[in-house]
Formats: structure tokens, C-alpha cells, sequence
């Protein structure tokens, strides 16, 4: 919101909402007692969702604007799809600012890390980008590094943090689930069989964020979510999903409209597996967290709803044009947060030229 990125460890849950693919272990589910569909107190007159203060518009960086200026970034992993994807939008930004750029991958380990930020203070980096999983290190890591401004990415990086760059969790569910909300009122007048919740309840708030979002979005047009079923789908990915699918499809028999929103596409790809082998693909409604155009699978099911985008792609447009103006002594917000959107088959192809599916 892609790349799969599997660790053990006390960092794999929150590192699953910084990818959006597999999360940390976990196999539990947990679910509220089955009731009857029927019609919501619903209305069509419900406000769409609000940007929270710290939404940030893209910006190109300007021209020049980073002649002389060298930039250091901390990767998370380059073994990973949202990872790559932000160090080439970074890269792009950079080269456009005429700013040196000198990455170095942290592989998701603090000593390597570590390694990074005294590079960055021998090589004389004037402004930090760090992308780094452990939260625990980052006082070290800040002190190894130059006294220089630092922005975080989707992990926080204090003491020595400027700003963090990331995602408006709460925003990006209630946007989905709001989606949702209208479709399900306009099409059955909220009429629905089962509400299907994937979630990484190890990450504890930033779930809560993101998953509580979406049911808050949904409550607002078809009011109180019924038959709430929470799957922890964990750290396994698609493997985990697709076995609690498939005993939630079993204990939901003859039922044709069941709700169905995860925290990642891992978890969708995994829950559509269980339904396919069940030949209910098509009883599934799909609100998704994060968009890579190349999920087709997901994209090309006949009730995908929509997908809210992360733009892994263009965090270089928030980083680096701010970076830069934080290293010329402006003052930077606290947050400054992805502008979410939600993607569906009406503006995909806008959104994402390359889109195919």
C-alpha cells in the first residue's frame, strides 16, 4: 500500500503495514455470533472522509533546488517492492533536485543500520531519509549519524526524527470502508451477510487504525457493522488468510454477500484462493488496503469495490522536496502523510498508466 517481506521478530508485525504484504506470525481468528442479514439504517447523504491535518500534496522536486546538497538514505530492504519502489521515486526527485544521493540497504538489521548512518557522517550528508525497521535502535542509530534534520519513513526514528513520512492509517480505512458503505446502500440497501475482517492484530494501534477506519467509513453510510468476523491472518501472508477463509466460507453456507476487507493484498490473494476452491469467488465484496497494479488477480474480480492507494512510488515527492527545504533551515511539520486515494476500475488506468488488468 508489493513485495513479501517475512522476518520473525519483534519487528515483522509493524513492518507488514509499512510493505503491506506478509505480516508477522499469527493464525488465530476471532469472530462475533452469526446473525441474519438485513437493512441497515443507512444514508446516502453521508459526508466522504476528511483528510486529518498532515495530508501532504505530491511535489515535484524543484530544479536545482539541491545543488551541493548531499542526501543520505537509510533502505529497509531492497529486497522488497515497496522498498524499491520508494528508492526509485527518491532517485527521480533527487537526480531532478541535482542533489547527491548515497543509499544504503539496512537489510531490516539495526547494526547494518547502524553501518548507514556512520557512512552518512564520513561522507558528510547534510539531510537523512531513514527507512529503518527498529524503532528500539534508532536513539543509537540518530547518534551515529550527522546532527543533521532526518526524515522518517513509515517508522519512527526518535530522538533524532524531523518528520515523519507515511501513512494516514485511520484516513486510508475510513476511505475504503466509506466505498464500501455507498455500494452496499445503493446496490442492497446495506443488506449483507457477513462482515470478513483480515487483520495483523499483533501491531496493536496501527491496526486498530486502519481496520477500525474502515468499519467507522462503512458505519457512516450503512451504520453499525453486523456479523464482525476478525481474522488475525499474522505474518504468513496469503497462507495463513486462505486457511481462515476457508473455515469462515464453510461456516457460512448458502450466504452470497460477505463483506470482505484486509489490512494487506497478501491476505485478499489468499482469502480469494479459499474461495475459489469453494467456487464462491463471486459471494466476495473486496475493500483492499493498498494498490499494485500488477494484483490483477484482485483487480479483475467481478465485486473488487476498490483498493486505496499507498503511491509507494512518490514518497521521493514528499521526501526529498522537504528534505531540502529542511536542510536550507525552513521548518517542516511534524507529519507529512500520503495523500491517499481510492483506485478502482473507473480510474485505475489514470492513476497508474501501466495499469493492465
Amino acid at each position: 500500500m508489493n513485495g513479501s517481506w517475512k522476518r520473525a521478530g519483534r519487528f515483522g508485525a509493524a513492518l507488514a503495514l509499512v510493505l503491506a504484504g506478509a505480516l508477522a506470525c499469527g493464525d488465530s481468528a476471532t469472530s462475533t455470533p452469526e446473525q441474519p442479514a438485513s437493512a441497515g439504517t443507512g444514508t446516502t447523504t453521508a459526508a466522504p472522509p476528511s483528510p486529518p491535518a498532515g495530508v501532504v500534496e505530491f511535489q515535484q522536486a524543484e530544479p536545482g533546488s539541491g545543488k551541493g546538497i548531499t542526501i543520505g538514505f537509510t533502505q529497509l530492504s531492497l529486497a522488497s517492492g515497496f522498498p524499491q519502489d520508494v528508492q526509485k521515486g527518491v532517485e527521480e526527485q533527487a537526480k531532478r533536485a541535482g542533489a547527491e544521493l548515497i543509499t544504503c540497504d539496512s537489510k531490516m538489521d539495526a547494526a547494518k543500520a547502524l553501518d548507514c548512518a556512520n557512512l552518512f557522517k564520513t561522507r558528510g550528508a547534510q539531510g537523512l531519509i531513514t527507512f529503518q525497521a527498529d524503532t528500539n535502535a534508532a536513539p543509537r542509530i540518530c547518534a551515529a549519524g550527522p546532527a543533521v534534520p532526518v526524515l522518517a519513513v513509515d517508522i519512527s526514528q526518535k530522538p533524532c526524527e524531523t518528520s515523519f513520512v507515511g501513512a494516514a492509517n485511520a484516513y486510508a480505512g475510513q476511505l475504503i470502508g466509506y466505498e464500501l458503505g455507498k455500494h452496499f446502500k445503493e446496490k442492497f440497501d446495506c443488506k449483507y451477510d457477513a462482515f470478513v475482517s483480515l487483520e495483523a492484530l499483533q501491531v496493536g494501534e496501527v491496526n486498530e487504525q486502519r481496520m477500525g477506519g474502515i468499519r467507522q467509513g462503512f458505519a457512516s453510510v450503512c451504520g453499525e457493522v453486523r456479523n464482525l468476523r476478525k481474522l488475525d491472518a499474522g505474518g504468513a501472508g496469503g497462507d495463513v488468510a486462505q486457511k481462515l477463509m476457508t473455515d469462515t466460507l464453510t461456516a457460512l453456507p448458502g450466504q452470497h454477500h460477505i463483506i470482505l476487507v484486509g489490512i494487506n493484498e497478501d491476505g485478499i490473494l489468499g482469502a480469494l484462493a479459499a474461495a475459489r476452491a469453494q467456487n464462491r469467488t463471486n459471494d466476495l465484496y473486496l475493500g483492499v488496503q493498498n494498490f499494485n497494479p500488477k494484483n490483477c488477480v484482485i483487480y479483475q474480480h467481478p465485486n473488487w469495490i476498490g483498493s486505496v492507494a499507498y503511491f509507494p512510488e512518490r514518497y521521493g515527492e514528499i521526501l526529498v522536496p522537504n528534505l531540502i527545504k529542511a536542510v536550507k533551515g525552513e521548518k517542516l511539520p511534524a507529519q507529512l502523510l500520503v495523500p491517499h486515494l481510492v483506485i478502482n476500475k473507473a480510474n485505475a488506468k489514470q492513476n497508474y498508466p501501466d495499469y493492465a488488468c
